[in-house]
């Protein structure tokens, strides 16, 4: 026999091999740092990174960097850190964000660009100045930032933008809000690189907030001279237009620099702008920059300032007498809300990008004639549901239809159609260099007809000549003809679907899959019709390359809904504590619902099987009759979270069975009830779950059991004369929230007075009655508290968002439900197997012997079947392996080894 055996230990924390690497970043924390200053900041991510820097060694490091404009591929690699704790490396380039005149007086100002090597997908920009390191980087995996922490530039705090708080507020105008989409394009970028002349101005009060800023840092004396505090101004510019680059040259092949005598526009003492007035200052812009800098001298002006807010002419780069006609407005003119949300936003206007958000709700207005409001809202563009979430949307100032806090740094696909229109035209006064870079090439796409109230998938392919590392982003392009949210029931015109952020898959699930999964198919801002609709989309593929500019293609297709078939839906394994067991037959059933005829025509289904929860699937039956039914053999796995889709041969619909089920494991779910039957009045007036924004009433439901959660579901009891005054959110005793009540049952000449309403993720849509009673599905999912321990204290948070009725909830009960896990087959099982400790702090070991040559597969689960850690070993004898996982939290997990055909699966405490 031979004997293995296999140690793995499981690191939870840094490694310390990564400043063996790269001695440039020592992990550090903020204990250690309670005693330094504090670089300035405008908001703290919730999750970040702390890294020791050594700052001069970077410096001499890029003092080796070739310039972007050389062909060779460059020498210098260094590793930076993301927010996740590791370091990766990117190929570093030199990238002035000024005219070689005003580089060569502030050799202390740099700007690089990096391409990423491990991701090949990221791209870095980063800026070296008085005020330190700032880099922002755009990636396949989002965006993330590198910032100063201290204000000694040593040490620096790394953060997704996803972890940064809601933005401040801020409003933009458009000159001239009646821009019309350019028709749907399919055309390539041209494989040219643009090179515009910005001329930046500022007012006194944006200098001071800078100059401020680098003496509090001590980075600048407080008896500076006026060319060290505009050098100081001119540093924070850079960093500014640095970022700003870094989406432009992605999405647009082009960048700004900093026309050669930007410092005669810094003012520092005095100025004639109107540092509060956006009607007056963006006037004042184009005097200003006219006058100091020469019509001939730049391509865009742009003008900041700490207040007023946004405003722009649209389409006026290049144009005489009306290009320097932006500016950008806010108290705080630093970080990313301030470059990206807000600069780039206008400077988008500036080339031609109206706004595209659909919705209406606090800065997102409709024009108001009596008053001569023309409004926020662009109706020719309005293509992204609520606020919308690209550059050019208003996500996170929107109130009541906020998608997000923040804009995502991409823009839609119609706002680049508009701007490719204006750089071709009044916009044409730069030639651009050709880049040698190859646009990408997307397959043909196809457009659909598909059953009403169904998920879908939509498909795409790219390839790229260059063998650039490709990203996709699809979108919906249909313009609003109201703006309202999403509606499964509305026949308008209207989008159903925001955008999401380009991906390395291309493909993208409708709703997302993880929705479908927990039985959701009309999130908020991902609503599938249940009604005849006919909805365009839009297929963007970007190239991601540096340092000359990336390029970018599109195709365009629909999906029509139609009225008479659907929804399709898998009828089988939707209840809980169903268990296989290998080598049987089991039955798959689906309602058809009308798809195998016209105008749909699907004669053959595929069915899939998923043994991680929903996360992959593979192929159980392929082209099978549509026929609503078909036996399938149980394959010989063993796993506890397993789920079925059901696809359409020749098209893009699908359905999933509703719960999940195990192969090979009796599966055993306990539900317990826990009741506070103590009414409480709710506080009237403009009420919201965020205590910071309007009063709250609360209750606590404490529950004692620590299991870990499966299921949950709430049920609520209250009358009011009108509920739908109030919004109800469940916190888990983590505050992790879930808002199951959102101002719903709103019938104007028939209030609906009281509710009894368990909410349920699965359950049928909200139907309102007086009273409203019975199982419904929850405004938001109640999905992501599965997983998560169900001890402690749980509250119901509402609010009242309307004065002068008052109402009380007079009880409310929450059910949790576990479920247990048992391997039914023991010969399945692996010699001497244990894992040890248990419970343990992160690090455990897993112990066997084996008698095969099978490769050793290790797989690691939590509570909800999202799989954290998959990976495989050769059998050799005696094994050890030592292992490192990254920011898992505490909690329960499941441990998988699998030796061929025997395995063994062990419940884990993570404390």
């Amino acid at each position: 026999m031979k004997r293995i055996l296999l140690l793995i230990v499981f690191v939870f924390a840094f490694s310390a091999g990564y400043s063996q690497s790269s001695p440039l970043w020592t992990k550090t924390s903020a204990q250690s740092l309670d005693a330094m200053r504090k670089a300035t900041r405008t908001s703290m991510p919730k999750e970040y990174q702390l890294y020791q820097l050594d700052y001069s060694k970077l410096k001499t490091q890029l003092e080796s960097a070739p310039s972007r404009e050389n062909t060779q591929s460059s020498g210098v690699v260094i590793a930076f850190p993301n927010a996740e704790g590791k370091l990766e490396n990117y190929r570093i380039y030199e990238s002035s964000v000024m005219e070689p005149e005003l580089a060569a007086k502030h050799p202390e100002i740099q700007s690089y660009i990096g391409q990423g090597i491990d991701d090949p997908t990221a791209k870095i920009h980063f800026t070296t100045t008085l005020f330190g390191l700032h880099t922002m980087t755009l990636s396949g995996k989002g965006t993330s930032f590198i910032d100063p922490y201290t204000s000694d530039s040593k040490n620096y705090i790394v953060y997704n933008k996803s972890s940064l708080p809601k933005r401040q507020a801020f409003e933009c105008h458009v000159e001239d809000n009646d821009a019309m989409v350019p028709p749907p394009s399919t055309a390539a970028s041209d494989g040219k690189f643009r090179t515009y002349r910005l001329a930046m101005a500022c007012t006194i009060e944006y200098a001071a907030f800078h100059i401020n800023a680098a003496v509090t840092a001590g980075t600048l004396s407080p008896t500076a001279t006026l060319a060290q505090k505009k050098a100081a101004v001119l540093a924070a510019m850079n960093v500014t237009v640095a970022r700003v680059n870094s989406v432009y040259e992605r999405d647009m092949s082009l960048r700004m620099q900093l026309v050669a005598n930007n410092e005669s526009i810094i003012f520092v003492d005095s100025d004639s702008f109107n540092n509060n007035s956006a009607s007056t200052l963006i006037t004042q812009s184009q005097t200003v920059i006219n006058a100091a800098i020469g019509n001939a001298n730049y391509d865009i002006g742009h003008t900041v300032s700490t207040g007023g807010g946004g405003l722009a002419g649209l389409g006026v780069v290049c144009v005489t007498g009306q290009k320097a006609r932006g500016i950008t407005g806010s108290p705080e003119p630093v970080a990313d809300a301030y470059d990206i949300d807000f600069v780039a936003h206008e400077m988008g206007h500036q080339f031609g990008a109206a706004h595209t958000f659909n919705g209406e709700g606090g800065n997102c207005t409709l024009p108001n004639p009596s008053i001569g409001d023309p409004g926020t809202r662009n109706a020719a563009t309005a293509v992204e549901p609520g606020s919308g979430t690209t550059v050019m949307a208003y996500a996170g100032i929107c109130d009541a239809v906020n998608v997000q806090d923040h804009s995502d740094d991409y823009f839609h696909a119609v706002s680049i159609s508009q701007m490719v229109a204006h750089i071709a035209g009044t916009g044409n006064c730069v030639a651009g260099v050709n880049n040698g870079n190859n646009p990408p090439v997307i397959s043909p796409l196809t457009s659909y007809t598909i059953p009403k109230g169904t998920a879908f998938v939509l498909k795409g392919n790219g390839t790229d000549v260059n063998g650039d590392a490709l990203t996709y982003c699809w979108e919906q392009t249909t313009v609003g003809a109201t703006a309202v949210n999403p509606s499964a029931t509305s026949t308008d015109s209207n989008p159903n679907f925001r955008s999401v952020s380009p991906s390395t898959s291309p493909n993208r699930y409708m709703p997302a899959l993880p929705s479908v999964l927990s039985g959701n198919l009309t999130p908020t801002w991902e609503v599938i019709p249940s009604v005849a609709r006919v909805m365009s989309f839009a297929l963007t593929v970007r190239d991601n390359r540096t340092p000359n500019g990336g390029q970018t293609a599109r195709q365009n297709m629909t999906v029509t809904f139609n009225d008479a078939t659907g929804p399709f839906k898998v009828t089988s394994q939707n209840t809980d504590g169903i268990s296989w067991t290998q080598g049987q037959t089991e039955t798959i059933t689906w309602d058809v619902a009308g798809t195998t005829g016209a105008p749909i025509n699907t004669s053959n289904v595929n069915i899939l099987l998923s043994t991680d929860g929903g996360l992959t699937f593979s192929t159980l039956l392929a082209n099978t009759p549509n026929d609503g039914s078909e036996p399938i053999t149980v394959p010989n796995v063993a796993a506890p979270f397993c789920r079925i889709m059901v696809e359409a041969a020749n098209n893009i619909y699908y359905a999933v069975n509703a719960k999940t089920f195990a192969i090979g494991y009796t599966v055993t779910t306990t539900c317990n009830t826990y009741t506070n039957n103590t009414p409480f009045n709710v506080a009237d007036g403009s009420g919201t779950t965020d205590a910071g924004n309007g009063p709250i009433s609360s209750s606590i439901i404490n529950v004692p059991s620590a299991v870990t959660i499966s299921e949950v579901t709430v049920t609520v009891n209250g009358t009011h004369p009108d509920v739908s005054d109030w919004i109800i959110a469940l916190n888990h005793p983590d505050a992790t929230q879930s808002i199951v009540w959102g101002y719903n049952c709103y019938v104007p000449t028939n209030f609906v007075g009281a509710m009894n309403v368990t909410f349920k993720d699965g359950a049928p849509a909200l139907a309102c009655t007086n009273p409203t009673v019975g199982t419904y599905k929850p405004l938001q999912p109640l999905a992501p508290f599965i997983g998560k321990t169900a001890n402690g204290n749980w509250r119901l948070l509402v609010g009242d968002g309307f004065a002068t009725k008052t109402g009380t909830i007079n009880s409310w009960s929450i059910q949790v439900c576990s479920q247990t896990m048992v391997l039914s087959t023991q010969n399945f099982g692996l010699a001497d197997f244990k894992i040890y400790p248990n419970p343990n702090k992160g690090n455990f070991n897993v112990q066997f012997n084996s008698e095969s040559n099978n490769e050793i597969k290790i797989a690691i689960y939590d509570i909800s079947g999202r799989q954290i850690f998959n990976k495989s070993y050769q059998n050799t004898g005696l094994f050890s392996e030592n292992l490192q996982l990254n920011n898992v939290q505490s909690g329960v997990y499941l441990v998988n080894v699998i030796d061929g055909d025997k395995k063994e699966v062990k419940k884990i405490v993570i404390e």
